[in-house]
């Protein structure tokens, strides 16, 4: 018995752990999407150990010379460019433009925690894709590219993991937002679909293995998982209206909202430079 004045080791669960507890509870409206995020965050990252055994055993997955001779079957001039150009949307500078262009939109509409969440992800994915890189040190495809090859290791594809990290992190976001259903499920479909294109164009230009893109897609996938599910545990999905705090004009924010979008295609031109087609 504790002495009075020194109470003994209380082990009730603190309010942090409540709020977990409540959230995942499956039978509840919320907790079902809770325990899911974080279901398949475990299950990507699963996904991502079997690829990364198969790579570094060394065997090579049939998967990747089935992609390489279906890039080869497709290969097409006008393919060859629509690809360089998704390819581009990974490289870094064009990256980190389009991330900060995303903070910043998301800061001006309201959503200063979301904006930092984009910065936080895309920093955290780019230090696991080097990170990963430095320990597997796999070679990159011995064909012929397209485009010059990188000087880093293969394995994972940085530009898959930017790829998806950023479109997953914008589609969920979309999803919460209040905008209309159709505008929701069109556009999160699409910003994840070029998300998943940047990764295709890896392996169609020759200098990634399909393995690596896929085990990108699964370790990227499991950061995001692993963020929404945190969010859906411990914060709040939706904004209430009355907490969002716009800044500037209207006229202002949406002058922003189209200048960004210029400001990344215009970084991708300058880096038609810096990549060019061979």
């Amino acid at each position: 018995m504790a002495r009075a004045g020194k109470p003994g080791l209380d082990l009730r669960p603190g309010p942090f752990l409540k709020v977990a507890a409540s959230r995942l509870d499956v039978g509840s409206r919320r907790g079902f999407p809770v325990t899911l995020a974080w279901v398949l965050s475990g299950v990507f990252f699963l996904g991502f150990l079997s690829i990364a055994e198969e790579v570094i055993e060394p065997f090579s997955l049939a998967l990747d010379r089935a992609a390489t001779a279906f890039s080869t079957a497709v290969a097409s001039p006008a393919l060859t460019r629509i690809m360089w150009v998704a390819t581009l949307l990974g490289d870094t500078r064009v990256a980190v433009v389009a991330t900060l262009v995303a903070a910043l939109l998301l800061a001006v509409w309201g959503h200063p925690r979301r904006a930092g969440s984009v910065i936080v992800l895309m920093l955290v994915s780019t230090a696991l894709a080097d990170g990963v890189k430095f320990l597997v040190e796999r070679p990159r495809p011995l064909a012929p590219p397209l485009i010059a090859l990188p000087a880093s290791a293969s394995f994972p594809s940085g530009h898959a993991m930017a790829g998806i990290v950023l479109a997953g992190t914008l589609a969920l976001m979309l999803v919460a937002s209040r905008s209309p259903r159709w505008v929701r499920i069109a556009g999160s479909v699409a910003i994840v679909l070029a998300g998943m294109l940047v990764g295709l164009s890896r392996v169609y230009l020759g200098v990634h293995y399909f393995s690596d893109v896929l085990a990108s897609w699964c370790l990227g996938a499991t950061l995001v998982g692993l963020w929404a599910a945190a969010v859906l545990t411990w914060g709040r999905a939706v904004t209430p209206e009355s907490e969002i705090r716009r800044l500037g004009g209207r006229w202002w924010r949406w002058a922003l909202t189209v200048a960004g979008p210029l400001a990344v295609v215009a970084m991708i031109v300058a880096e038609t430079s810096v990549t060019p087609l061979r």
